[in-house]
């Protein structure tokens, strides 16, 4: 008998072994589902530990696998199982493998894609505790502001109560799960799996604003935005003289730019239905050129930093206009210019939401969860929705691009890489890219 050698297969180029494997019978039964028990479950490009990973579900995704049995074993214990979108997954470490319809009692609420927010946030209104668990009355820890100072880190250690995770403070956002009763206390579940009382927590609206879809017949660029509210209508009576009209438009409306026109010593430009408005009252937006970069037919975005403005392109054609709030500009204190970078970039990588926090002496503490559609495209720079503020049009950011919710949804949506349904995250890949971004101008 020929000796074997455990380490053979080891040595093998890994190329060499995925395509063995894949090249094996798939008489291995019907498709089983998935479900994803860790809050990360990584997605891999062939059955190996080894390989580039491809995405990631969020735990309590239910996807489908292509067999009911594994394809290969190296290198995970329950054996690697084909997802019928693509790419692999660990079984008993990452995902179970199961039949029928019943899924864990205490499963995470999954994300709504369907809606505008894919979760339900709340804003903290004072400092409070985050439990690792529903807290009996007698565990439960009071944080007074006059009691605790410091970064969040000190404050966590000041309490010095392995059932704090840690302490939350004003302007925190956290997504929420569901909510559980305890001692007449009622608690949120946070998606991070986190207990924090309701008291301090507040939910509210987040922006309505939204851009304009551009079909290329009723709407195409250019287009206008008005700067400010109150912006006035202007018509010419019979002799052509110019006229303030009792009609306004308010902040951030879209017009149609038509002709500009030299009027009685100003300049006003024609927004259809024979109304004028003065031009230093809006931006407008007009089509640009593909980069040299952008191949025929691609997609790619373009953003204007010194006007805020954002456009999607379908190569030559524009699809989507909306005004976005870059990194704001701090010239006389250099420590606090957060201008986001000029350049031309790819998007690497799409998360339908990720959790952004800073503490960094100098700046107040800041603490997102689950922040909806983000792009990452250089480094930490990022699209995302900004659900916390309706200054769009201004700088405000620390870097990234700041949408609007439903501007960033659309984004996400329409930008490569594409991410198969039920992914949490996509990564781009040779096979699946991401779209060009070209940012551009100076940050006002």
């Amino acid at each position: 008998m020929a000796a074997t050698c455990a380490a053979c297969d080891l040595a093998e180029p890994l190329g060499d072994r995925v395509e063995r494997i894949l090249e094996l019978p798939r008489d291995l039964g019907p498709p089983k589902r998935v479900f994803a028990k860790r809050f990360v479950a990584p997605i891999w490009s062939a059955p190996n530990p080894e390989a580039p990973r491809l995405g990631y579900l969020r735990a309590g995704a239910v996807l489908q696998s292509t067999t009911s049995l594994p394809v290969a074993e190296e290198g995970c214990q329950g054996g690697w199982y084909e997802l019928d979108a693509g790419g692999f997954v660990c079984s008993q470490r990452d995902v179970t493998i199961f039949s029928g319809e019943r899924l864990p009692e205490r499963r995470a609420r999954q994300p709504d894609r369907s809606a505008v927010m894919p979760y339900e946030f709340a804003t903290v209104r004072k400092r409070t505790p985050l439990y690792r668990r529903l807290p009996a009355i007698e565990e439960i820890v009071e944080v007074l502001p006059e009691e605790l100072d410091g970064r969040v880190e000190e404050l966590k250690a000041q309490i010095d109560n392995p059932l704090v995770v840690r302490v939350l403070e004003p302007g925190f956002y956290l997504s929420l799960d569901r909510t559980f009763e305890r001692d007449g206390q009622t608690y949120w579940r946070t998606q991070q799996n986190g207990f924090v009382p309701s008291e301090p927590l507040r939910r509210k609206p987040w922006s309505e604003f939204r851009g304009r879809l551009l079909d290329g017949t009723n709407w195409d660029l250019p287009v206008a935005v008005t700067r400010r509210g109150e912006t006035t209508v202007y018509r010419t009576n019979v002799r052509g003289k110019v006229r303030a009209t009792r009609d306004s438009l308010s902040q951030r409306t879209w017009l149609p730019a038509r002709s500009r026109q030299q009027l009685g010593g100003d300049v006003y430009l024609a927004v259809g239905d024979d109304r004028l408005v003065r031009a230093a009252d809006v931006r407008v937006i007009r089509p640009a050129a593909p980069p040299p970069e952008v191949a025929e037919g691609e997609r790619w975005i373009d953003i204007d930093l010194e006007n805020q403005v954002l456009v999607a392109y379908d190569w030559l054609q524009p699809r989507y206009v909306t005004l976005i709030s870059s990194g704001r500009r701090k010239v006389p204190r250099p420590e606090l210019d957060y201008r986001t970078p000029r350049g031309a970039f790819r998007i690497r990588a799409k998360h339908l939401t990720a959790t952004m926090d800073d503490d960094e002496p100098g700046e107040p503490p800041y603490s997102l969860e689950d922040v909806p559609y983000v792009m990452y495209f250089k480094g930490a720079y990022a699209f995302h929705s900004a659900f916390w503020h309706d200054r769009f049009g201004r700088p405000r950011s620390h870097g990234c691009i700041n949408m609007a919710p439903y501007d960033a949804k659309w984004l996400y949506n329409w930008a490569g890489p594409d991410a198969p349904l039920g992914w949490h995250g996509v990564y781009a890949t040779d096979d699946n890219p991401g779209t060009w971004v070209f940012i551009h101008g100076e940050t006002r």
